[in-house]
């Protein structure tokens, strides 16, 4: 077997394994990934202020042992319908940003005073806006997302919804129960 200069060589039991390429070039790109993107705890907390959830909030959510299992539900609503999915709370950052790319109209806002049909999800959510208008009188309003914005929309959420085994609601935390 020949080796390239400045490659690695790794040997597993049941084989060879090559990979070439520069050395270090791996630590380096690691290292300019985790420069680029914030921090999991300051990223999260910028991305629970931007949407308005209060100081106290955040700071219960973000120092929670169970972080990793927080769930928020997520919804917009088209009249007195209401379309709720859960979303994985450390991927809201990652959400927030593709939600702005795609909806540069739109707002996604925490609703302390959120009603659902389910008691055990809480009072806590995450209101989703696709086209945020206001008029001269200061009215807001939001029509209701296009078939294609809601198959986007539903992408996102795809890809932020929770993947462990026990989901946590974002409620539980904030309200100690």
């Amino acid at each position: 077997m020949k080796l390239l200069p400045n490659s690695f060589q790794i040997r597993v039991e049941t084989g060879t394994i090559i990979l070439s390429g520069r050395k270090c070039s791996f630590g380096r790109l690691a290292k300019s990934k985790a420069a680029e993107a914030p921090s999991g705890s300051t990223g999260l907390r910028k991305a629970l202020l931007s949407v308005g959830a209060d100081k106290d909030s955040v700071e219960r959510l973000i120092s929670s042992r169970t972080l990793e299992d927080v769930v928020v539900p997520i919804y917009w609503k088209d009249g007195l319908v209401s379309s709720v999915r859960q979303l994985w709370l450390v991927r809201l950052p990652s959400f927030l940003k593709g939600f702005q790319e795609e909806f540069p109209d739109g707002q996604v806002r925490w609703d302390q005073d959120y009603e659902s049909d389910d008691p055990a999800s809480g009072d806590i959510a995450l209101r989703t806006y696709f086209n945020y208008q206001e008029d001269d009188q200061g009215d807001h309003w939001s029509p209701p997302p296009t078939l294609l914005e809601e198959e986007s929309y539903h992408k996102m959420l795809a890809k932020a919804s929770f993947k462990g085994k026990k989901p946590v609601p974002a409620s539980k935390v904030v309200h100690g129960k």
